[in-house]
């Protein structure tokens, strides 16, 4: 029995795609990104962020000895802006078509004494449900993000496909492997591109940021000299006491042990920045949700790397790749619904955390250093915000364009996606 059951023909879970036509789809599929669309900013007693930023000290050079390095800390608050443009964007693949929906998004970022420290901007874009197999019920599926495209008769005529091709003949069809992908402009001088998914829906609790001493989310790597389970106190958050020590006296080389050069990072204490944030800094978003009801949250997970398949990456101007290269970005985002009577009830909440590696300098071990680079922030919309709670918005010390006095109406254009167009 099982021998014949073992020779019947098993039905394949790929299911073609809906075949494209003039007109499809009638709008744009956003997906989860469709709950990004506001402006996203901290309020009058609520959390911070935070970033801590490795630098190469003054003076130093690519081979200079490893561990001189300038440590940077401090608290932010922030504007980040998305917004949803409702035309789905056309990728044309022969066999396949794809229709991407962008959310563009601005962000800018300032201190305790509101100087300007970041700015930025970019696009998300939903690239499609991959999930097989194909479900018409998934919310992702109406209107579709992929279509099939089939040759016909004026296609083999006008694109001299005879004698490869004839009508009716289709190639494979294209499954996205990532949901979702992040371009990025930094004014420093590195553009990122970053993919990924979402890789959590859960109802009724809060996310569980990380696990204390987490070595992936550390603001310190082992490239630095550090050993998570010696140079930490694990399960506690208490200060180690080595870091009490003067420099000359750490253990295992003193001056040139790796505990002497990574101390200033447990104990720098300035522009609102200090242990144990300055090691772990997501223990602000943990803190943050401390007595916070939660309804559900979305997570996402994006990254310049991935161990197989498409990757990501990250391009540098010249300076910055000679001198404090930038060779990966990790990204996660938690889209959240949270209780707060104080806001009028159930209301949303965006938490993130960035983690950009830095090389610079040579390691203890003739090796490349790597410097962990990273910026957690909790955030809501402003407009669910009260007025007695809001913060000034942040305005870009920008030129004002020269603008065309008494122009004509503006037009609101939707995307030509004719298939000679």
């Amino acid at each position: 029995m099982e021998k014949e059951n073992s020779k019947q023909t098993q039905k394949s879970s790929v299911k073609p795609y809906k075949e494209w036509e003039e007109g499809l789809p009638k709008g744009a599929q956003f997906g989860i990104l469709s709950k990004l669309h506001g402006t996203w900013v901290n309020w009058k007693g609520g959390p911070t962020g935070l970033h801590t930023t490795p630098l190469p000290s003054p003076g130093t050079s690519s081979e200079t000895v490893f561990g001189v390095f300038h440590f940077k800390s401090q608290e932010y608050r922030e504007q980040l802006k998305f917004t949803q443009v409702n035309a789905p964007v056309r990728n044309r693949a022969g066999s396949n078509e794809q229709f991407n929906a962008a959310v563009k998004y601005e962000t800018a970022i300032i201190d305790n004494d509101n100087d300007l420290q970041h700015f930025e901007d970019g696009m998300y874009l939903w690239l499609g449900d991959h999930q097989m197999p194909w479900d018409s019920k998934s919310p992702y599926q109406n209107p579709p993000t992929m279509f099939k495209h089939t040759s016909d008769e004026e296609s083999v005529k006008t694109d001299g496909a005879e004698p490869v091709m004839g009508p009716g003949e289709l190639g494979p069809q294209f499954i996205p492997p990532y949901q979702i992908s992040r371009s990025g402009v930094i004014p420093h001088g590195t553009t990122i591109h970053l993919t990924g998914n979402i890789t959590e829906s859960i109802e009724g609790k809060a996310p569980h940021i990380a696990d204390l001493w987490e070595p992936q989310f550390l603001a310190v790597s082992p490239t630095m000299g550090i050993n998570p389970e010696k140079d930490l106190i694990q399960g506690s958050r208490e200060k180690p006491k080595w870091t009490e020590l003067p420099r000359e006296a750490q253990t295992n080389g003193g001056l040139n042990s790796g505990r002497a050069y990574f101390e200033k990072i447990f104990n720098y204490d300035e522009f609102g920045a200090k242990f144990p944030f300055t090691v772990q800094p997501n223990l602000k978003l943990s803190d943050a949700n401390e007595g916070v009801k939660f309804k559900k949250y979305d997570m996402i997970e994006l990254d310049s790397f991935h161990d197989t398949g498409m990757q990501g990456g990250t391009i540098n101007n010249v300076m910055v790749e000679r001198y404090c290269k930038v060779v990966r970005m990790r990204y996660r985002m938690w889209i959240e619904e949270v209780y707060d009577e104080d806001f009028g009830g159930l209301i949303e909440q965006l938490q993130y955390e960035q983690i950009v590696d830095f090389e610079f300098m040579f390691g203890s071990n003739g090796g490349t250093t790597k410097w962990p680079h990273i910026q957690v922030n909790t955030l809501r919309r402003e407009k669910d915000i009260p007025k007695d709670r809001r913060l000034p918005s942040i305005k870009l010390p920008t030129e004002t364009p020269d603008e065309i006095i008494d122009a004509p109406t503006t037009l609101a254009c939707p995307m030509g996606h004719r298939r000679r167009g």
